[in-house]
């Protein structure tokens, strides 16, 4: 199955994952200090230059054709044969407070790209999203939190630290702050072996 994705400068490699339901039974998932960490290594399979598209294929064949912006500087240096690590780690809220029970829910956004030095192409694309929300519920045990934001949909997350849940209780309005990042490494394939 081909499928073409469309590269935000924002979210870099983020599309670089294949649907969800095949990326879920390819991609090794790890939890690590309560962040999920997904990670799928995957190989250039031609190079469109001209229109600065990869043809990827992940270890179970499946093909991925991957439009990248002009924002990633150092295109030209990936080559066929290439293999492209994508390291995605979930959400993970490292903040909870009560806000004003009047505050509009809403959210904003800080996003940063940190470009790796080095013969490939890397970097690490990280987001940190500021959001007031309602409370639908908690998980003290996960730990993890249920909100609705500004547009009605509901979010769960796992919360770092469960003490940031205490007090919290369904219908309260609470500020959150949590983090995604997603690191990209190419690197050259294997040397063959000798003969």
């Amino acid at each position: 199955m081909r499928s073409r994705r469309v590269l935000s400068a924002a979210v870099l490699a983020a599309a670089l994952a294949w649907p969800a339901a095949a990326q879920e039974k390819k991609a090794e998932r790890k939890t690590m200090g309560g962040a999920q960490v997904s990670s799928i290594t995957a190989t250039v399979e031609a190079i469109d230059s001209a229109n600065r598209v990869l043809t990827l294929k992940d270890p179970d064949g499946s093909v991925t054709d991957v439009q990248v912006p002009e924002s990633v500087k150092r295109f030209s240096e990936i080559k066929v044969g290439d293999h492209l690590t994508i390291r995605y780690t979930e959400a993970l809220v490292v903040e909870v407070r009560k806000a004003d029970p009047t505050a509009k829910l809403g959210t904003t956004m800080d996003s940063g790209i940190e470009r790796k030095a080095g013969e490939k192409p890397g970097a690490v694309v990280s987001q940190t999203i500021h959001s007031t929300v309602e409370v639908v519920s908690t998980d003290m045990k996960a730990p993890s939190i249920t909100v609705r934001s500004a547009d009605g949909n509901t979010h769960s997350f796992r919360i770092q630290d469960a003490k940031n849940l205490e007090g919290v209780k369904p219908g309260d309005h609470i500020s959150i702050t949590y983090k995604e990042a997603l690191a990209i490494q190419v690197s050259a394939p294997p040397a063959a072996p000798a003969k």
